[in-house]
């Protein structure tokens, strides 16, 4: 323990009073303001007065000179007593420096040579410039000038505050009730701690005026920065000496003194003119119930003081002689535990006393808090007159910070969540201090800052220090006289202040610093990144501010706390956990406690962030328990760990004690298994092998709701355990179980997840119906491989030899809505969805050069491959069909294309393969769409191009080169990126499979996917893939499908895509070479070691070609706004196209109302909303078609009707018509079964075209509406079997008149006795287009409704 040093005057700089704490006015008033100088005589002037009332205490004295004259000599006295700080120099002086030419100084050199060594552009010096210049709160500015004057004020009647003499705590409680009442107008209660001192306890309060008064914290030195809830102005006023007796430090007698102290200060301002224009009242600390503080916020409408946004903290403080630091030690007792129970025998206040009972470290914490205030801003300043750029560099580090905090965030319009003040930017500026002063941080942390270091030099280091500094396992000091072993018995976090006496972390939760260290991370990877401007990422992002998008899953917990604490008397065991949540300082933060310690033992493999948020509540109820309290726990998971279907424990005959545990944790969930090593272990088993990938990322959702059930019995809802964990999840409850309910309803705690809800909208009716867990992408995946052997079997009796089979179908990538379904050989359905493939074949120079008859002979290579494997495999069925004349349809519907890979420009993405042989496999089930890859098609078709433009024939140029451009999108576009998002979902990322399907999900059923006007089916995939390979500023990536969802609804709701080019860079997962460690978010240490901070990714000139490009287009008008999203290899964006600007708004649009409606649900508790995230409002559109049910082949992709549990007007019910399975199709059943075919319900063809594959009438019909009145209308659809039709006419054709001439194209009719020239006028007629749709779609259509 640091020893105190000896009084007595030091003529040095007093630290805490700075430049800045001296509110500079213009001219010096008698309140103890003195104006800032700008030579050294000055400024030692300065810190001797400021903010210092009076220390005789007799009041404040009306001649500004006499109390510079009495004031000055006492607060140096008080500085110089402050205990000696640890590994402090003998000397902090600075010299003078001398006058005359000299050549610059270290900061002028290191200004002129910043941007160019430090930043990676000049655009991001300018930047952040720019935001200090904007946030920075400084002192020459007439809203500052302001602000002084109000804490003049503020000083000026703290030091009128009258000596109350002492009294008992009853008489107290009712002397400030009397006051309050008269100066309020209502009675006010004394802020007593929890708990409240007993009727009779032997205590004397009192008050007199403060011995100190100073403005502390980051104002006065300069780092006070404006945020969204703006900025705090600290004012410590220090309780005189007088009032405290040698063990006040016991049994919360301080914290009751100081209790009653601030009631009074309270008082004072009320009673003051300054009640008119702020409104006072109390407020927590650190979320510290022994922490109250009084804070004055400017009543609204206040002109003068409003523009600011400041709050003024006004925080009691003693002098640091007052109590004994030994006794205050982190290993000693100070709340007996006598005093708990009552018993006044056993609370005694022996030394002797405290040995045999626990440690109350955070107790002692919070009275050094108060004790330390002016010691700390002293550290803080010196270090500020040594290195010129911490100032700067520390409002960075709390501006990084405030994007980070939960304080105060919403969540929806009612929530607000407590947050934690724990980490808040006075501990960021002790480590950016310890990392500039300390000679343990030059040392071993790996960061080498000094004083002569830019900004951004610093506030670097000190992010990639929290990026892989974990104060848990390597606690810090500033010197080397700290007694480390009594910190790390007692702390679990250790970080001691420069008067090796405090812990600055000792409220810190293990989760609060893993998300700090996992946000640090994040900003470390931008800083150090080649390519995009990270400043917006930084500094600027949204996306921390919703938490249902900032975690992997999200619950909210709701649960009864009424039974939860123990009560005050009771046994010595009772007694001993009563202590233990006082420690935390809050209820909510024992009950908080609590739940993270079981949960983070628990699931600790699982999930490296168990972070618990509670709820604001009103200061009223601080030391009461509310019937209902809602947490929220949000969990970053560890992939690897997380989908992991048997969860194992420890060899009971090895670890019994640790087997034991594991038992009473698990129940009846946990087996004793020998594995294939031999071992024999306990176990949790949560799935088999064949578990579908939506119910396996569900497991660590059913893992935390099965523990919260057995120890807090809290109940899921919707539930999200599956029977088999209900069969056993409250039998055999462990002793040690706490309750969240009550006695008359002893399951009230009520558990909330929207992960294992949002996940029912991707499944199917044909899932729901069938038996889904057979049902995978990897059936198709080993279907696949089987064909492939198949055909690679086929070599000698082809032409030429089959090099490879490239897939390019969604359902062979893990990215269509639904797992393909197998359909057995001669097995009818209503839609038959077949897999694309493509087959390349050995290079040949026998192909034709003319293209009629390269591609007739590349029919006749499909004709003979069907022949050939339907010989070699008769129970397959094979047809060969074209883009011309289709196959299998009496009347030569054309059926060879599928509109899913559809989009962009309709002259674009037409039908795409010529040519094509369908196979229906015998024994998977599976049927495979086959076309041929033949590259000297491509360099025909480019070549004749060439020569038609050559020739001057440009519409036959043209021509040919839209085939050309459909010829490389069919052939090599999409099979690279068909690679490229099966490695995305299969090696790197597997929730960006889920993820995928979501958004096409909330696409489709906005009718937005796949269509001529809509975002094409890769497009989706991309915006997708963004949010993994590269998260937003901050986060992780995600790691579950609810969260990868919700983050496209952000990027969708808030990327500025008229200004910034939105990149998926797949190099920055393909050149990782340790997935592991990729996927593993808690290893930051061992990735900063081995230089993880330089980025993976493409290099800074294939970005560099991007921004070009993107540069170009903008210049495009009719691209200003439009939704472009580009690869390395893609980066003009040919190859999908890009959404119109229209569309790109009406996404933006929906985005934000469903981000709004999920986080309004979370928020709820309550899934009664979410169907609305999947429901397109209808009354946007201007005609509405109905389609009749029954001529919907697709209809059972539409999600099942349990996913709509909610009635409501504008969901979808279309009613369940399967059909039944009869007698005659028994055989066809039983040999599916032999075959090991999934079982599955199957529909028959509503048109009767039976074995026709991509039947799909409603898009056919869609499109000759749109081959006929494209220039009028655009029309939409859920491609998925949604069940209407809706249309816009097209304003430009439909409103405005046309001259009437034969050559006008459309339905028009005249309009009698208008003319435009010399020519009758026209306009369409929109109700006779009405008519001939509605007789084109005779059959089709169950109703039209016209809504303009």
């Amino acid at each position: 323990m640091a020893a105190v040093r000896s009084a007595g005057k030091r003529k040095t700089a007093v630290a805490g009073l700075p430049e800045r704490a001296r509110i500079s006015t213009n001219k010096a008033k008698s309140g103890g303001f003195r104006a800032a100088k700008g030579n050294k005589a000055a400024k030692q002037d300065d810190s001797d007065v400021d903010m210092a009332s009076a220390s005789s205490g007799e009041g404040d004295s009306s001649d500004a000179s006499e109390i510079e004259a009495s004031d000055s000599d006492k607060e140096m006295e008080d500085v110089a007593d402050e205990p000696r700080l640890s590994g402090e120099n003998a000397s902090n002086s600075t010299g003078t420096q001398k006058h005359g030419r000299q050549g610059p100084t270290n900061a002028e050199v290191m200004a002129l040579n910043e941007a160019s060594m430090l930043y990676k552009t000049n655009l991001f010096k300018l930047q952040i410039d720019e935001l200090l210049s904007e946030t920075a709160v400084t002192s020459d500015t007439k809203a500052t000038g302001e602000l002084d004057d109000v804490l003049k004020r503020v000083r000026g009647e703290l030091v009128l505050m009258e000596d109350t003499g002492e009294m008992s705590v009853e008489k107290a409680v009712n002397h400030v009730r009397k006051l309050g009442k008269a100066a309020m107008g209502a009675a006010m209660d004394v802020p007593f701690p929890d708990p409240a001192p007993p009727v009779g306890l032997a205590i004397k309060l009192s008050s007199a005026a403060p011995s100190v008064v100073n403005v502390i914290g980051s104002y006065p030195l300069g780092m006070a920065v404006r945020t969204q809830s703006g900025f705090n102005v600290d004012v410590m006023v220090q309780m005189p000496s007088h009032l405290f007796q040698e063990r006040d430090h016991l049994n919360f007698r301080y914290f009751y003194k100081r209790a009653f102290y601030l009631a009074m200060v309270r008082i004072q301002l009320h009673r003051s003119p300054l009640n008119e224009e702020f409104d006072i009242s109390f407020d927590l600390l650190r979320n510290d119930t022994r922490l109250p503080v009084v804070v004055m916020q400017p009543k609204k409408g206040t002109k003068r003081l409003g523009k600011l946004d400041f709050t003024i903290r006004i925080l009691p403080s003693i002098a640091h002689e007052v109590f004994s630091l030994q006794r205050l030690a982190p290993g000693r007792n100070n709340v007996r535990l006598g005093y708990l129970l009552g018993d006044r025998a056993t609370a005694g206040d022996g030394d002797k006393k405290d040995e045999v009972q626990p440690a109350t470290p955070q107790y002692n914490s919070a009275i050094l808090s108060d004790m330390l205030l002016l010691t700390h801003m002293k550290y803080l300043f010196e270090t500020r007159e040594q290195c010129p750029e911490f100032g700067r560099a520390a409002a960075l580090l709390r501006l990084w910070l405030a994007q980070r905090t939960t304080i105060g965030q919403k969540v929806g319009t009612q929530q607000q969540l407590m947050g934690s003040d724990q980490i808040n930017g006075f501990v960021l500026s002790m480590v950016l201090a310890w990392l500039v002063r300390s000679a343990q941080a030059q040392r071993g942390t790996g960061v080498k800052l000094s004083s002569s270091m830019g900004a951004h030099q610093l506030f670097k280091g000190a992010i990639e220090f929290l990026a892989v500094h974990d104060f848990e396992d390597n606690a810090i000091q500033f010197g080397d006289d700290a007694d480390m072993d009594a910190f790390d018995d007692n702390f679990g976090a250790v970080f001691v202040d420069p008067t090796a006496s405090m812990n600055l972390l000792s409220g810190a939760q293990t989760w609060e610093l893993t998300e700090l260290r996992l946000a640090a991370r994040q900003t470390a990877l931008d800083l150090n990144r080649s390519t995009e401007d990270c400043f917006d990422r930084v500094f600027l992002s949204a996306a921390l501010g919703n938490i249902a998008a900032k975690y992997d899953h999200v619950f909210r917990l709701e649960v009864d706390l009424s039974n939860f604490l123990s009560p005050r008397h009771g046994s010595e065991l009772k007694a001993t956990q009563r202590l233990t949540d006082l420690e935390a300082g809050h209820p909510i933060g024992a009950v908080q406690g609590r739940i993270v310690a079981f949960l983070e033992a628990a699931l600790e493999r699982q999930a490296p962030l168990m972070a618990v948020h509670p709820c604001a509540i009103g200061f009223d109820q601080r030391t009461t328990m509310a019937r209902k309290h809602v947490f929220f726990i949000g969990v970053v998971v560890e992939v690897s760990e997380a989908r992991r279907l048997v969860d194992l424990g420890p060899n009971p005959e090895a670890q019994p004690q640790e087997a034991a545990e594991f038992r009473m944790l698990w129940g009846e969930r946990a087996e004793l298994r020998r594995f294939r090593d031999g071992s024999i272990r306990l176990a949790t088993v949560w799935g088999s092998n064949d578990m579908p990938f939506e119910a396996r990322a569900l497991i660590l959702p059913r893992m935390l709701a099965f523990l919260l059930r057995r120890h807090f019995a809290v109940v899921a809802h919707p539930e999200i355990l599956l029977p088999e964990d209900l069969l056993v999840v409250d039998k055999a409850r462990p002793s040690s179980a706490l309750s969240f309910g009550t006695a008359d309803d002893p399951q009230a705690g009520q558990l909330f997840c929207m992960s294992g809800r949002i996940t029912d909208f991707v499944s199917t009716r044909d899932l729901s119906e069938s038996d889904a867990d057979q049902i995978t992408f990897e059936a198709a995946f080993a279907g696949f491989d089987q064909l492939q052997r198949e055909i690679k079997g086929l070599e000698d009796q082809l032409p030429l030899r089959v090099l490879a089979l490239h897939p390019v179908a969604p359902g062979l990538r893990y990215a269509s809505l639904a797992p393909p379904k197998p359909l057995p050989a001669h097995q009818d359905d209503a839609f038959i969805e077949p897999l694309h493939v493509m087959v390349e074949f050995a290079g040949s120079s026998k192909w034709p050069s003319d293209i009629t008859a390269l591609h007739k002979v590349k029919a006749a290579f499909l004709q003979r491959l069907g022949e050939c494997y339907t010989a070699s495999y008769p129970g397959a069925q094979v047809d060969v069909g074209n883009r011309f004349y289709g196959y299998g349809a009496a009347d030569g519907l054309l059926t060879g294309g599928s509109s899913l890979t559809l989009g962009g420009h309709a002259d674009d993405f037409d039908y795409e393969h010529d040519s094509f042989v369908d196979i229906r496999h015998a024994d998977n089930g599976y049927c495979f769409r086959i076309s041929i890859l033949c590259d000297p098609e491509g360099e025909l078709l480019e070549t004749k191009a060439r020569e038609m433009r050559t020739a001057g024939l440009v519409p036959q140029a043209e021509a040919l080169e839209t085939s050309h451009r459909r010829w490389l999108r069919t052939t090599h576009w999409r099979p690279k990126h068909h690679r490229q998002m099966l490695d995305l979902c299969q090696r790197h990322h597997p929730a960006a499979s889920l993820t995928i399907r979501l958004l096409k999900r909330w696409l489709s059923r906005h009718m937005l996917l796949g269509q001529a006007v809509a975002v094409p089916e890769e497009v989706a995939e991309l915006i997708a893939a963004r949010v993994f390979t590269d998260p937003a500023g901050g986060l992780t990536t995600p790691a579950s499908g609810y969260a990868g969802f919700v983050r496209c609804l952000q990027l969708l709701a808030s990327w500025r895509w008229e200004e910034d080019l939105c990149v998926v860079d797949f190099s920055a997962i393909t050149n990782s070479t340790d997935e592991e460690e990729m996927n593993n978010k808690s290893s930051v240490s061992t990735m900063a070691h081995k230089g993880i901070w330089t980025s993976n990714g493409m290099s800074p000139d294939a970005f560099a070609a991007l921004q070009s490009a993107f540069e170009e287009a903008k210049k495009q008008k009719h691209m200003k706004g439009a939704l472009r999203i580009v690869t390395e290899d893609n980066p003009d964006a040919l190859w999908w196209g890009t959404v119109s600007p229209v569309l790109t708004r009406r996404l933006r649009a929906l985005a934000v109302a469903s981000l709004q409606q999920i986080v309004e649900c979370l928020a709820a508790g309550s899934d009664t909303g979410l169907p609305q995230v999947f429901t397109t409002p209808l009354g946007d559109y201007d005609f509405v078609i109905k389609l009749d049910s029954d001529a919907i082949c697709r209809k059972y992709e539409q999600p099942p009707n349990a996913a709509f549990h909610v009635a409501d007007g504008n969901v979808e019910h279309v009613p369940d018509t399967s059909a039944e399975v009869f007698k005659n199709l028994l055989p066809t059943m039983q040999a599916q079964k032999a075959r090991n075919i999934p079982k599955a319900k199957y529909h028959a063809n509503p048109f009767n075209q039976r074995g026709v594959v991509g039947f799909d009438p409603i898009q056919l019909f869609i499109r000759d509406l749109r081959n006929v009145y494209r220039d009028a209308m655009l029309l939409f659809n859920d491609v998925y079997g949604g069940q209407h039709i809706a249309g816009l006419w097209n304003p430009a054709v439909v409103q405005q008149p046309a001259p009437f001439v034969a050559s006008l194209r459309g339905n028009v009719m005249p309009l009698v006795g208008e003319k435009i020239g010399a020519r009758p006028a026209a306009t369409y007629n929109t109700r006779a287009v009405v008519e001939e749709i509605i007789r084109l779609g005779d059959g089709l259509i169950d109703d039209f409704a016209v809504q303009r």
